[in-house]
């Protein structure tokens, strides 16, 4: 199927499958950014993950994206797709195009959000395809609109895997619980025991951390969570909670485990792959700010693995500051670098802009790195690893 071919209930799963990060890529699924909207949730949730400069104006019902910034998002997710094709022999399937003002809501008056970032919403986990249960209302519905329901449609005459599991999201019946206590009309209401929080140490001491969500019903994004082979390794978030880890943990298939990463960022959305980035086996680069090499050696997968905190602080370079003519970061921080896709074990993609982070992985680490635009999807909320989800790497 070519690179420009629609995946609406026709992502393989008779092709899928993917445990980790790095095995060389055969098959890909890449986003599409037509229509997508501001995500509209609670003014708390807004405030607990987005950048301060832009919380207040833009995050409300039905209110688009810049239809420039989406036409060229459309352009680089496009040219993406080429490459994988034509010069990595990649097959690359592409999600229905979605009006996400109307649709993707799951019943929600606020629109949807983008078909962008398909890593949120899927994973998969050796020849088990996982749907996200996604913590935002806006989100609900995402996967069924964009791809018909993961493996949905193998249609008649085409093979079926029996080995291939779906683990679908569980609908939610009723009322959503997962804001209760926590919206500023909430602000008096004492904390109970379903109160999402997590302990991490400030200045030595242990402290309770409280997130954008609570605990009353499974809620985890997919990008929460990276392949380490049989371990994946998590973390909790604003949008992931312990609900929706014993939920992953219990769908997955053995041997596969899920360990959680404490690190330190308050303000995680998803996307812990802008925390840590898996070079390729046994060596990977992460962000010192949010975990620290103790943490990270405390999971067995990493205790021989080479740690390398990146050197420099992306929010402070002065050469990767915003030109006046660029889209702005509506909803990340430039730690979004380290959201890389690899090809193999010896290639990733990066953003072309990226230039000092590229030089540094040609140097330090003999790296092939393929540079492409890509700052109108970062704009989006993510970047290459985000609007990828991986259905092929490795022997098969």
């Amino acid at each position: 199927m070519s690179s420009s071919s629609r995946a609406r209930g026709n992502i393989p799963t008779c092709t899928i499958s993917a445990s980790n990060e790095w095995s060389p890529l055969h098959t890909l699924l890449i986003g599409r950014a037509s229509s997508s909207l501001f995500p509209s949730e609670p003014p708390h949730m807004i405030r607990a993950t987005m950048p301060s400069p832009h919380q207040h104006h833009l995050f409300y019902p039905h209110h688009a994206f810049p239809a420039s910034i989406v036409a060229k998002a459309d352009e680089e997710l496009d040219n993406f797709a080429r490459v994988m094709t034509e010069r990595f022999g990649i097959k690359v399937y592409r999600p229905e195009i979605v009006d996400w003002n109307g649709k993707a809501n799951g019943g929600s008056r606020s629109g949807g959000y983008t078909g962008a970032m398909p890593r949120d919403g899927l994973m998969v986990v050796g020849r088990t395809v996982v749907e996200a249960c996604f913590a935002w209302g806006c989100r609900r519905g995402e996967v069924e609109e964009a791809y018909g329901g993961p493996g949905g449609g193998e249609g008649e005459g085409k093979k079926k895997n029996v080995n291939v599991r779906i683990c679908r999201a569980p609908k939610i019946l009723g009322r959503d619980t997962v804001y209760d206590g926590l919206l500023d009309e909430d602000e008096d209401q004492d904390v109970d025991e379903d109160m999402h929080h997590e302990p991490h140490a400030e200045n030595g001491v242990k402290k309770k951390r409280k997130w954008a969500i609570n605990n009353t019903r499974p809620a985890f994004d997919c990008a929460d969570f990276m392949r380490f082979d049989i371990v994946l390794i998590g973390q909790l978030s604003n949008v992931t909670n312990p609900k929706g880890v014993d939920y992953l943990r219990a769908v997955l298939p053995s041997p596969y485990t899920v360990e959680l990463l404490n690190t330190t960022d308050d303000h995680a959305m998803h996307c812990i792959d802008a925390t840590i980035l898996p070079l390729r086996h046994g060596t990977l680069i992460y962000c010192p700010l949010r975990v620290t090499e103790e943490e990270l050696r405390r999971h067995e997968v990493f205790r021989d693995w080479e740690l390398r905190p990146l050197p420099w602080n992306p929010e402070e370079e002065e050469e990767e500051e915003e030109e006046e003519d660029g889209p702005p970061m509506y909803m990340c921080s430039k730690w979004l670098v380290l959201n890389a896709l690899s090809v193999n074990e010896t290639t990733i993609v990066v953003e072309e802009r990226q230039e000092r982070f590229a030089r540094w992985l040609e140097e330090e680490f003999g790296t092939e790195v393929v540079r492409l635009p890509f700052r109108h999807v970062n704009s989006l909320g993510g970047s290459f690893h985000c609007a990828t989800v991986d259905l092929v790497r490795g022997e098969f």
